[in-house]
C-alpha cells in the first residue's frame, strides 16, 4: 500500500523524463510563502536542437541539463524543477539574504554560459546556453519570473530581474528592510492604534478614528512613532498587511469598551475580500454586545478599483444588520459613483480632505462639497469633513451644513483618548 502511494505521489510531483520535481510540486511548495525567489530557465534555440539532432537527442540534452541543476542544488540553497518542454525552474523560499540572491544569479549564469553538453549517442559536444527570468519576493513568483524571462529574450540578455518598471534594486532592499521591521514590531507588540477625534457641530467629541502606528527608535536611539505612509504600502507587498489590520482592530475593540464614544476603524477592500479576515472579524464582533457594535464604524475607501461591488454590498448589509455603522472614506477624490452610494446606503460619507483643505480659496472645491452635502441630505446620510485645519474652514463648513468634522484644528492623532 505504501509503495503504491509512493508511486502515485512520484507520478504526481515528479517529471518523468528528468526525475526533477514538476510544476505541481513547485506550485505547492511556494503556496502561501512570502519570500520566494523564483528563477525560470529556458534553453536557447531548443527548437533548432530538435531539428538538427532529432527529438531523442534533444531529450538527452534536457536530461543532462537536469543533472547539472541537480548538482547546483547540492551546493546552493535552491530546489530545481522541470516545468514543461525546455523550461526549468529554481526556487528559494528560506529568506535568502538579498546580497546572496545576486551571487546566486551570477553563479547560475556562469554555469550555463556556453555550456558544453556531451551527447553519448552522437559522440559530440553540443554548446547550450540558457536565458533566465528572475522574480524576487513578488506576489506571483511564477508569473513574474515568466514575464522577466520574456523581457530577457526581447533584450537578448542572459537574464532579467522582474521589476514592474518600479521595483528597482533599491525598492527591493527597502521591502526587505520594512518586512523585517514590521515582523519585529509585531513580535515586540509595537503596533499600536492612535486616535484622532471627530467632533459634531458644537465641537464636542463624538467619535475617534483609529489610526495605525509603529513604535520605533531613530538613529540616535530616540523614541519615535512611525506613520502608515512609511510602511503600509510595503506591507501589502510583503503580505503582512492583514496581520497589521487584525492587531489594530483587536486593540481598537478593546479600547471601544473603555469609552462611551464611537470608534471608526479603517478597512481596505483587500480586507473585505479575504475570507480568513472575515472569519476573524465575525469572531471578534460576536463577543461584543449589540450596543457596543452600534458604536463601531467601519470606514471603507471609496475607489474605482473595487473589483466586486456586489461583494461590498453584501458586506455592508451583513455588518449593518449586526449594528455596525458604515462610512465611505475619501468621497469626491477623483472617482465618485453616486449610484453606488445609493445602493450601499452608508451611514456616513467622509468628504475627501483634498476638497476641504482649500475650500475657502478654491471655488471648484466649494461647489463639489456643496453638491455632495446636498446629495447626502436627500439620502439621510451624514457627512464628515476631514482635514479641517482652521476656524475659517470650520465656519464655512458649518454654513454648508456638514454634520461632523475631523482635523488638526480639533486634535491631532494621539495614543490616548483626549
Amino acid at each position: 500500500m505504501d509503495n503504491a502511494k509512493k508511486e502515485v505521489e512520484e507520478r504526481l510531483y515528479k517529471d518523468e523524463l528528468t526525475g526533477l520535481k514538476n510544476r505541481k510540486s513547485l506550485e505547492d511548495s511556494i503556496r502561501g510563502k512570502d519570500s520566494v525567489v523564483a528563477i525560470l530557465l529556458d534553453v536557447d534555440a531548443f527548437e533548432d536542437l530538435n531539428e538538427l539532432y532529432g527529438f531523442i537527442n534533444a531529450e538527452e540534452v534536457l536530461k543532462e541539463l537536469s543533472n547539472i541543476l541537480k548538482e547546483f542544488e547540492k551546493t546552493h540553497d535552491v530546489v530545481a524543477y522541470r516545468l514543461s518542454g525546455d523550461i526549468f525552474a529554481l526556487t528559494n523560499i528560506s529568506n535568502i539574504p538579498f546580497e546572496d540572491i545576486f551571487i546566486l544569479i551570477e553563479e547560475l549564469n556562469k554555469t550555463f554560459l556556453n555550456r558544453k553538453i556531451f551527447v553519448d549517442k552522437l559522440n559530440v559536444d553540443i554548446v547550450v546556453s540558457m536565458t533566465m527570468g528572475i522574480s524576487i519576493f513578488q506576489e506571483e513568483p511564477i508569473l513574474t519570473a515568466a514575464m522577466a524571462l520574456k523581457k530577457a529574450k526581447s533584450l537578448n540578455q542572459s537574464y532579467f530581474v522582474y521589476n514592474n518598471e518600479l521595483d528597482s534594486k533599491e525598492l527591493i532592499i527597502q521591502s526587505l528592510y520594512w518586512r523585517e521591521k514590521i515582523k519585529n514590531a509585531v513580535s515586540e507588540n509595537k503596533i499600536i492604534p492612535f486616535y484622532q477625534p471627530i467632533v459634531n457641530r458644537k465641537k464636542e467629541v463624538i467619535k475617534y478614528e483609529s489610526l495605525m502606528r509603529i513604535r520605533d527608535f531613530d538613529s540616535n536611539n530616540e523614541a519615535i512613532i512611525l506613520t502608515p505612509d512609511k510602511f503600509l504600502g510595503i506591507s501589502f507587498k510583503t503580505k503582512q498587511y492583514l496581520e497589521l489590520s487584525r492587531i489594530i482592530i483587536s486593540k481598537s475593540l478593546d479600547n471601544l469598551l473603555k469609552t462611551q464614544k464611537n470608534i471608526t476603524i479603517n478597512l481596505s477592500f483587500k480586507d473585505i475580500l479575504n475570507y480568513e479576515f472575515i472569519d476573524y472579524l465575525d469572531n471578534v464582533l460576536e463577543k461584543l454586545k449589540f450596543e457596543d457594535r452600534n458604536r463601531l464604524v467601519f470606514e471603507i475607501l471609496e475607489s474605482e478599483n473595487l473589483s466586486d461591488y456586489d461583494f461590498l454590498e453584501e458586506f455592508v448589509l451583513k455588518y449593518k444588520k449586526l449594528g455596525v455603522k458604515i462610512a465611505i472614506d475619501d468621497f469626491g477624490s477623483g472617482y465618485s459613483n453616486f449610484i453606488r452610494i445609493i445602493r450601499l446606503k452608508p451611514d456616513y460619507l467622509k468628504i475627501d480632505g483634498s476638497l476641504i483643505k482649500n475650500i475657502d480659496k478654491d471655488n471648484n472645491s466649494y461647489e463639489i462639497v456643496k453638491s455632495i452635502i446636498a446629495f447626502s441630505k436627500t439620502l439621510n446620510i451624514k457627512t464628515i469633513a476631514e482635514y479641517v485645519h482652521s476656524e475659517e474652514i470650520f465656519n464655512l463648513l458649518l454654513e454648508l451644513d456638514v454634520d461632523e468634522f475631523q482635523g488638526y484644528y480639533f486634535g491631532k492623532p494621539d495614543e490616548d483618548f483626549s
